[in-house]
């Protein structure tokens, strides 16, 4: 009777080795961090964006619990963090009507010198001291 409780946890052992050693072996997919702004919140955070995966705007915000986050963008020369929803060909093959559907553009002054706001290392977020913050959607290729 011992011999056999004994084989049984040492068949169980042998099968969670070798699932552990088979989940290891799997390749994991790439992520990256993408830069977020929460117009309803008004903090800018960065969220984990696993390679492939498709995005739909607005995503769900970890502030408000709702979806009210979109890509952030920052002017260079007025300082305005903006909401920015980049243009989404219908198909592959398929090209945007001008280059200008591409750039993202200040809502507020319209320069196109546009940066990803930075959030500092070991900072979870940032505020953003503005009234309202735009939201410039281009996903549909018109102005």
């Amino acid at each position: 009777m011992k011999q056999k409780v004994g084989m049984v946890v040492l068949v169980i052992i042998i099968l969670a080795a070798l699932g552990f050693i088979v989940k290891q072996a799997m390749p994991k997919k790439p992520t990256y961090g993408i830069n977020l702004v929460d117009v309803k919140a008004k903090k800018v955070f960065q969220q984990t964006i696993t390679a492939g995966e498709t995005i739909n705007y607005p995503v769900k915000s970890p502030y408000t619990g709702e979806n009210t986050a979109y890509p952030a963008n920052q002017c260079m020369k007025c300082g305005t963090i903006f909401a920015y929803i980049p243009y989404t060909p219908k198909s592959p093959t398929e090209e945007p009507p001008s280059p200008e559907i591409m750039m993202p553009k200040c809502p507020k002054c319209g320069s196109f010198e546009i940066i990803v706001p930075a959030i500092p290392q070991g900072v979870k977020e940032i505020d953003v001291n503005q009234d309202e913050i735009p939201i410039v959607d281009m996903s549909k290729g018109t102005k």
